[in-house]
Order: C-alpha cells, then sequence, then structure tokens
C-alpha cells in the first residue's frame, strides 16, 4: 500500500491542443498541501501546470494545461491540515486565491493533504479541517477539488465539491502494470512517498485525465496527451 500511495503524482505532460478547446473564462489554479505538493522536489502531487511562470521553479517538461494558465504553488513540507494554518501557510493560499479571483480568472484549488495527518491524528481530525478549508475557499469565490482518499472522498461527498479518486486508480493501474514497473517510479529505491520524473509524468497524466473527466468538455484548459492516456487506461508502463 506504501508503494501505492508513493505512486500518486500530479505532474502533466502534453503533445498537443486544439484552440476551439480553451474555455472562454481565463483559469488559474493555487495548490494547497504538504510535501507530496509542495514544490522542491520531484513529487507525487505537484502538477506540471501551464509553463509554471508562478511557480518557483521551472522543470524541463511540457505542460498540460494551454500557455498563459498561472499555477501557484502555496504546498509546504511536513505539513499536516493543522500545521499549514497554524504556521501561516494557509493565509499565503488564501491571498493567492484572492489575488487570481480579483482579476476575474476561474480560480480552481486543490487540496492534498493526508501522509503527514495520519501520522498523528484520525482522520475525522484531517476531515474536520479540510472542510473548513473548503468552505473558506468557496467563500472566497474559488473552486475546491479534493484528489484523495476515503476521508477527502467523504469531505466531497458532504461538501459538494470536485472529486478525483487518484487514489483508487492509481492502485489499479499500478496493479496493472507490476511491482517492479511501479517501483521504477520511485524518486528513490527506498523512497515509497514520491515519485522520480517518470512517475510524475505518469501520474501527473492520470490527474489531468481524472479532472478533463470531472468536468464538461472544454471546461478545463488541459492539453490531451492520447498515447501516455492509453497507457495508463490499458495499464501498459511506460518506463
Amino acid at each position: 500500500m506504501a508503494v501505492i500511495f508513493g505512486l500518486l503524482a500530479w505532474f502533466f505532460v502534453s503533445v498537443a491542443a486544439s484552440k476551439d478547446r480553451r474555455p472562454s473564462v481565463p483559469t488559474s489554479f493555487v495548490l494547497i498541501g504538504d510535501s507530496t505538493t509542495a514544490n522542491g522536489q520531484v513529487n507525487y502531487f505537484s502538477w506540471r501546470l501551464g509553463e509554471r511562470i508562478l511557480w518557483f521553479h521551472r522543470n524541463i517538461h511540457a505542460s498540460s494545461l494551454e500557455p498563459d494558465t498561472p499555477c501557484i504553488n502555496t504546498a509546504h513540507n511536513g505539513a499536516t491540515t493543522g500545521t499549514f494554518v497554524a504556521n501561516g501557510f494557509w493565509n499565503i493560499s488564501v491571498a493567492a486565491i484572492q489575488a487570481e479571483v480579483a482579476k476575474g480568472r476561474r480560480t480552481f484549488a486543490t487540496i492534498q493533504f493526508g501522509h503527514n495527518d495520519m501520522k498523528i491524528a484520525p482522520p475525522a481530525s484531517m476531515g474536520a479541517n479540510m472542510t473548513i478549508m473548503v468552505q473558506e475557499i468557496r467563500a472566497l469565490g474559488a473552486e475546491p477539488i479534493l484528489p484523495w482518499a476515503d476521508e477527502a472522498i467523504l469531505v466531497a461527498q458532504e461538501q459538494g465539491t470536485h472529486l478525483l479518486d487518484l487514489h483508487a486508480a492509481s492502485i489499479a493501474y499500478c496493479e496493472a502494470i507490476g511491482e517492479d514497473a511501479s517501483h521504477r517510479l520511485n524518486r528513490l529505491e527506498d523512497d515509497n512517498t514520491h515519485l522520480n520524473v517518470n512517475g510524475t509524468i505518469v501520474f501527473g497524466r492520470m490527474v489531468a485525465d481524472l479532472m478533463e473527466a470531472s468536468f464538461p468538455p472544454g471546461d478545463l484548459p488541459i492539453i490531451a496527451n492520447p498515447g501516455l492516456t492509453f497507457n495508463i487506461t490499458h495499464g501498459i508502463a511506460s518506463y
């Protein structure tokens, strides 16, 4: 299970996109979470969105979002839903959301916690904190998106947010490609939490496809990658 958990990724990869797929309203993303989202390492939730103009660093791979789609990463290593607020990082997220909404941009805020929360508190504690985050994000005029797993699913159902069941999709894919192929996507041999570059490409594509399926066609500025999507949906290892 730890291997599966470590192989969840949110870097997006692209090939091409048609202009008629562009949303009519300009879109922005704000990322909220722990080290599985934060910049500074190749990890399983960091999205490769837009050209990362507003990110703290660039990387060498293509994006899964249309150009000029801001993606602001406010996540912090080691954070729980509680410490993220207590240590002031939530205020940074709120400011980023407010700035994008003020520009008239449709703003999505992803919330990815659990890896650290589960070490110190029961799931219900994280769920209560995430519920408050969801409600505050909506009050700011943005749209929350929750990716996984059981407690996030419960919060998404109760609050009526978009839910990406990345947990189930990742398990299905890793079981299909087998343990050896799955481990080849780990950041380090003994690191079952974070991904290497290839892992971020594969699981980032999975996230892009899950997001695309969760919204009406053409609603998000996501660029297609048919080849990688085929491999994922057919349980084929790409690396």
